[in-house]
This record gives structure tokens, C-alpha cells and sequence, in this order.
């Protein structure tokens, strides 16, 4: 007789991050992060095939992203619900698993499975069972698809999605259960691969925690510690140039006698992993030092190594240009929010990238005191997360009850502007960005269309998002993020048909659309998402 799977009663808290993931469950009154990797407590998010049957997750795979970049992914989530400028979703192709392509879906699916799995062996005794439900944490400026393709992600994982939380809910979530007061907090969260920036009120009362209402919001979706990473190898790059007269940077270029494309890939991923080191060391000290034995064999036979030295001043200098990108977001963010500096009480930091000195010395000179810091910026995610889990139930699962009493309230803001494509290709709005959205029912915005054409039955509606005011949907920075087909609409002469089209975001601000016709004859209109 086949065995019964047993599931675990917790709702677990995800960081599904960039560069590292996450997992986290909250137990005998605290959040635990869970070991996932070795020993360890995050996960690289990287995947790497090495074979028909062999998938590598995490450190094995990270060894590999530039040894073997054809079969290496990482920092999937910048791709995942995207499409591409053919407006197909992003797809990858292993060479050493030629029988299918994946999405980032796929990838990251195996990602959640790894940190699933991980987590089930290290920490059996206090989960008691396979891991099931999660809340997911998003950055806060994902947008409908990347929140569905990462909810379906989880599916393939054998997950199902409780609720996703914005990354910088869950952040202020630990830090609020820790200090139970009343502040205007700024959550800036630079991670390995995405910057958000969310400013929310925190109003906390003897018993637990009350609400969190956000008051304003922005990010840089491709900004992060991979950067840092990358100047810091360009920097090493130039150096030993200067010495070798070899860019191992340039695949194409016959140079050193002709040394290999595989021989340049072996050198930057061996700089990468020296250049992470080195980045620590630089938040640490004002000097590193990057030794590399036998970085590469030229085409004469000649081994050359790499020995320099890097200041932490000319790190400082390569990474400005990044770091102004964000503060120029949370400058963004306070304007929308119509708050001034002096009323931010505390600026929380998270993301391992906050430990890098620049980050903090430009935070304390535009706020006029230093960030928080009593907090672990790596694992404070998954920990708010699976906090916020705690207070959840699963409504077909009497098993699965709330483990902390706390009356919990998100008041959020729409992420992005919502409309479709009307006549001559324009942008019509139908919810706007920054709108409050009710932390009880969900926001509800409607716009009235007409037929046009004689005894038409059917419309088509695209739906597309904005982060700035447009007028038409092929400007820059208008996204399509789905197309919806209504039918059985009663037949009648154009225009004398009304069809009203009604947007609903819920607190996770995922999109609802429906549609209701003027006349009602014929019942209620289908509409289904193609």
C-alpha cells in the first residue's frame, strides 16, 4: 500500500531573491530561518545543468556560471514574467539538455525545490511533514505577470502561494515585531539583483502589531550586488591588462597567442569568485588584495598570474554612478509619498548589499543620521515573511490555523498605471499608480466602451502598465501584460451597445478584469485571458 504524504501545518516565508533565496518558518515565538545549502541559511539562486538527468542548485551551480555559461542561469529573477522585445517570454536552451527549452518559470521552480528540499532535511523535527503552503516575497515593483509567473513557479515547485508579501512589507514586518512603536520607516533593499525602496507608517499598539500602511514606493529592477561584483572585476580586468596586454573580457579577439574563449571564461569565473571576496573585505577594510595563481596560460605556454590591489576608494569611484540610481528612486519615493526627509523616523537596511560602506555613507548624508542596523539584512525578508505567515490560515486545511494572535493590516498603493490600448494605439488609464488600495476589499476602478462595429459579439481588450503617465502604448517604458477576450456581448447596431470594463486589485495588487454589458440581454459576458 502507497504511503500517505504528510504535510508540514506551517506556512513557511520565502525570499525568492536575486542572488541568494531564502526560507523561513515561525516557531515557538520568533521567525527561524532554516538551513538549506550545506550548513547554510541562504541559497545562491543559480542553477546549472550539468547533464541530461543532473540539475545543480546553489553553490555547486554558482562554481559554474562562467566556467560553463551556456548551461549556468542565475539571476533569473530579473527575467521571470518578462517578455522580450519579440514578445515572447524569456527562454533558455542547454546545450547539455537539448530535448527542451525552460522558461524562468522552470528555472525558478527549481530554486523554490532546492530550498524546499533543504530545508526539509536539515529541520525535520520541527516541520513534521513536506513542506506546502508559502507566502512568496516580490519586490514591490513587480508587475501582474512577474506576480503570477512566480506564483505558478511555486506550483511547479509542489507549493501553493498562501499570499505573496512585497519585500519591504516583510522587512518592516520583523523590524516592527522586534520594536513595537509607532515610525515612518524607509525599507531600502539592495540586493544582488533589484533595488526597492518603500516608505510605510507603522502604528503598533501594546498588544502586537496594528497596521502598515505604505505611503510611497519605487525600484530599479536591474541594479545590485552583481554590479558591484562586475565593476570590481572590470577594475581587475584593466590592471591586468596593463600587465598581460590580455582583456579577458573579449571572447572574440586574437590575443596572447591565442588563448581560448574556454580559457576566458575560466579566468572570469575565477576573478568573479575573487571579486564577491574582495567586496566583503572592502566593507571591512580600506584595502583588498586579489591573488590569483596561474589566472591563465597564454597560447605561447606562458602562465600569467594575477596579484593587484584595490582601494577602497577606487571601488567607491566605479559604484557611485550605480548607487545614485537609487538614491535618485528614494528621492522619487519621498516626493510621492508628499514627505520630507525629517519625517522619516528610521531607515532600514536590507539586502546583503547595504553592507557595502558607500551605501550607508550616502543614506547618513542625505538623512542626517545612519541607517538601522541591528538586523540581519540577508535573512530579515524571509523572516518578516514567514511572521506575516504566522497569522494566516488556509481556509481547506483545518490543520493550518494562525500560530500568532496579532491583528495584521497592509494598506498598499497600486505599483504601476493599469489601462488598455484604445483607438490610433493611445494608453487609456483605468487605475492609476499610487492609489491607495483598501486594506479589507479590493480596489475597484470601472471605464464604459462602446462597440464598433454593426451586431459585434466579441472584444478583444490588452491590458497594459506603466510606471509614468503615457499617452500612446508604444512609448518607451508601456509594457503589455495581457490580452483578454469578452464575448457573448447581445448583437446590435455599432455603438448602442455599452460594455463596461471593470480593473480589481487586490492587497498582492493582482489584476482582476471583468466585464458587464449595458443591456444584460443574453446574461452575464465571458471573458477569459488569452
Amino acid at each position: 500500500m502507497a504511503l500517505i504524504e504528510k504535510y508540514s501545518t506551517y506556512i513557511f516565508g520565502i525570499d525568492l531573491g536575486t542572488s541568494n533565496s531564502a526560507i523561513a518558518v515561525y516557531h515557538k515565538g520568533r521567525a527561524e530561518i532554516l538551513k538549506v545549502d550545506d550548513g547554510r541559511y541562504t541559497l545562491p539562486s543559480v542553477v546549472s545543468v550539468l547533464d541530461v538527468e543532473t540539475t545543480l542548485v546553489g553553490k555547486q551551480a554558482r562554481s559554474r556560471m562562467l566556467v560553463d555559461p551556456n548551461n549556468t542561469v542565475a539571476s533569473i529573477k530579473r527575467e521571470i514574467g518578462k517578455l522580450g522585445e519579440d514578445g515572447k517570454p524569456w527562454n533558455k536552451e542547454f546545450p547539455n539538455r537539448p530535448e527542451r527549452s525552460y522558461s524562468a518559470t522552470d528555472i525558478s521552480a527549481f530554486i523554490l525545490t532546492k530550498l524546499v528540499m533543504g530545508a526539509q532535511q536539515s529541520s525535520m523535527d520541527i516541520l513534521q511533514g513536506t513542506p506546502r503552503y508559502a507566502v512568496i516575497c516580490i519586490p514591490a515593483n513587480f508587475d501582474d505577470n512577474q506576480k503570477n509567473a512566480t506564483i505558478d513557479a511555486a506550483k511547479l515547485a509542489g507549493l501553493e502561494v498562501v499570499s505573496l508579501i512585497e519585500e519591504p512589507v516583510a522587512a518592516a514586518i520583523a523590524y516592527a515585531l522586534e520594536k513595537d512603536r509607532d515610525q515612518t520607516i524607509l525599507i531600502y533593499d539592495l540586493g544582488g539583483g533589484t533595488f526597492d525602496v518603500s516608505l510605510l507608517r507603522v502604528d503598533s499598539t501594546g498588544e502586537g502589531l496594528a497596521s502598515f500602511k505604505i505611503l510611497g514606493k519605487e525600484g530599479v529592477q536591474k541594479l545590485g550586488g552583481d554590479d558591484f561584483d562586475l565593476e570590481i572585476m572590470k577594475i581587475a580586468s584593466a590592471k591586468f591588462q596593463e600587465s598581460s596586454e590580455i582583456d579577458i573580457f573579449d571572447l572574440k579577439k586574437d590575443q596572447g597567442g591565442g588563448v581560448s574563449p574556454k580559457a576566458l571564461r575560466e579566468a572570469q569565473q575565477k576573478l568573479k569568485e575573487k571579486a564577491e571576496i574582495a567586496k566583503c573585505e572592502l566593507s571591512q577594510s580600506q584595502k583588498a588584495l586579489i591573488e590569483i595563481p596561474s589566472l591563465l596560460k597564454d597560447g605561447d605556454g606562458k602562465v600569467h598570474n594575477l596579484e593587484i590591489e584595490i582601494d577602497r576608494s577606487e571601488f567607491n569611484d566605479a559604484i557611485r554612478p550605480l548607487l545614485l540610481q537609487s538614491k535618485e528612486a528614494v528621492e522619487r519615493a519621498i516626493a510621492a509619498a508628499k514627505l520630507t526627509i525629517e519625517d522619516i523616523s528610521r531607515i532600514i537596511l536590507v539586502g546583503g548589499s547595504t553592507r557595502v560602506p558607500l551605501v550607508r555613507e550616502m543614506l547618513t548624508e542625505m538623512f542626517g543620521k545612519e541607517p538601522y542596523s541591528d538586523i540581519d539584512p540577508d535573512t530579515v525578508v524571509a523572516a518578516g515573511a514567514a511572521s506575516f505567515a504566522a497569522t494566516l490560515s488556509v481556509p481547506d486545511d483545518p490543520d493550518v490555523q494562525p500560530q500568532l494572535d496579532s491583528s495584521l493590516v497592509i494598506d498598499n498603493l497600486v505599483t504601476l498605471n493599469l489601462g488598455i490600448e484604445v483607438r490610433d494605439r493611445r494608453f487609456n488609464l483605468i487605475i492609476a499608480k499610487g492609489l491607495e488600495i483598501p486594506a479589507d476589499v479590493p480596489l475597484s476602478m470601472s471605464k464604459e466602451y462602446s462597440t464598433q462595429r454593426d451586431n459585434q459579439t466579441e472584444i478583444r481588450i490588452t491590458v497594459y502598465q506603466s510606471s509614468d503617465t503615457k499617452e500612446f502604448i508604444y512609448e518607451e517604458g508601456v509594457t503589455c501584460i495581457g490580452e483578454f477576450l469578452i464575448t457573448k456581448i447581445p448583437p446590435k447596431p455599432k455603438g448602442a451597445e455599452k460594455i463596461t470594463i471593470t480593473f480589481e486589485l487586490d492587497q498582492q495588487n493582482l489584476l482582476k478584469v471583468k466585464a458587464e454589458s449595458s443591456s444584460g440581454v443574453g446574461g452575464a459576458l465571458e471573458i477569459k485571458r488569452s
